[in-house]
């Protein structure tokens, strides 16, 4: 993987990862062996809408989307965390938000089965980067076991996007963290964001956008996968030049900041399905091959200059590590492409509402193996939460 040139304790994380890596063993002890690799499964829209839009006013009118979900051992069922751009209900302003909504069981998690909760509560709001502008929430999970969140030190931890007022009065996009003891919340901020944008000609320094975060146990760190957008023009992505990336940092909450540890992949190395520009990671391991992959996010089409960052469609579909996951090498898995593509939606799909967004694709398996991906689709910035379901889902157990 291409080292970025982000700062001096860049180097010494990674030495601390590779030796982590060298104990580790080849295949996990905590890894469940009957989970099946999700690759394999022939993935299906189902057109009715997970999650729609909210009414006139109201705190998600506008998107409704970007979904993480969770296991609440509280509630017995599952916890999603979503993007919702609308209307504050108490101070009538706009902007996008982090809510949340339950499953109406373990195994009830299609379309009607969810039911709204409002936003997402603080115990101490104040420390908000910006009260109008927090989203993409995900909450810290157990690297070995998808959609389970992870206890550390005793609580559950978030990463999401929050957009800083910088001194020129631009926005530009870090990173903030929270923490509670149950997922409910209320959520406790860290006032200062973990990931700041880089400098200069750096991936990030324009964003530091779009996280996902998975705890490893046997190393004490926390991985985060987040999206850099580039000020300048990258010489290393003649194709995307602007195009955004997939960054690697690890932390530990009882540190100040999350190391910056490498580039995990640059848009602009050829023609693919995610070449334009690129995201996160949802992480996975499949006992079977032994290898890790991950649910990925991307375009095509290569942003012209910094002033359009994501050209439309948004695409979801899948990458593979050769390695270990914080170490190894990170590609396009080049046997499958893109779940669906604009041009390839029904009638009775663009009907629904799904149009040339896909985005922030998120795979949620049942105990009794039902399975979804979830996902927002529409027009930017008017998009409901549809799902793709797994031809295969009744037989993953």
């Amino acid at each position: 993987m291409e080292r970025p040139r982000f700062s001096a304790w860049s180097f010494t994380g990674l030495i601390s990862l590779a030796i982590a890596a060298s104990h580790a063993t080849a295949a996990p002890a905590a890894a469940d062996p009957a989970l099946p690799d999700f690759r394999g499964f022939a993935w299906q829209i189902d057109p009715q809408p997970v999650l729609t839009r909210g009414g006139a006013d109201s705190l998600d009118r506008g998107v409704v989307g970007d979904p993480c979900i969770v296991w609440d051992d509280t509630v017995n069922t599952w916890r999603m965390f979503y993007f919702a751009s609308g209307v504050h209900p108490e101070t009538g302003a706009r902007g996008p938000r982090t809510a949340m909504a339950l499953a109406a069981g373990a195994e009830a998690i299609g379309p009607g089965d969810w039911r709204k909760l409002g936003l997402v509560p603080f115990s101490n709001p104040a420390a908000l980067i910006n009260p109008n502008d927090y989203h993409k929430w995900w909450v810290v999970m157990d690297a070995m076991r998808p959609n389970r969140a992870a206890l550390i030190d005793g609580r559950y931890w978030s990463i999401f996007t929050a957009s800083r007022r910088m001194p020129d009065g631009r926005l530009q996009k870090h990173l903030q963290a929270a923490s509670a003891e149950t997922l409910a919340g209320p959520w406790t901020l860290v006032a200062e964001p973990i990931v700041a944008p880089g400098e200069g000609d750096a991936l990030d320094a324009l964003h530091a956008d779009t996280p996902s975060a998975f705890w490893f146990e046997d190393r004490q760190r926390i991985a985060i996968f987040y999206k850099g957008y580039p000020a300048e023009p990258q010489p290393s992505q003649p194709r995307a030049p602007f195009g955004s990336g997939t960054i690697l940092a690890t932390w530990h909450p009882r540190e100040t900041h999350a190391r910056k540890e490498t580039i995990v992949m640059r848009a602009g190395q050829a023609d693919a399905w995610n070449q334009g520009w690129m995201s996160s990671i949802q992480l996975f391991y499949s006992a079977g091959t032994g290898g890790w992959y991950g649910l990925h996010n991307g375009s095509p089409t290569p942003p012209a200059d910094r002033s359009h960052r994501e050209p439309a469609p948004s695409l979801g579909g899948w990458v593979a590590c050769d390695g270990d996951p914080l170490t190894g090498s990170w590609q396009i898995d080049p046997d499958r492409p893109p779940f669906r593509r604009p041009e390839q939606l029904a009638p009775d799909e663009l009907a629904a509402g799904l149009g040339v967004n896909f985005w922030r694709h998120h795979l949620l398996i049942t105990p009794q193996g039902r399975t979804r991906i979830f996902f927002n689709s529409g027009s930017y910035g008017r998009e409901q939460m549809y799902s793709l379901v797994a031809e295969r889902s009744s037989n993953v157990r």
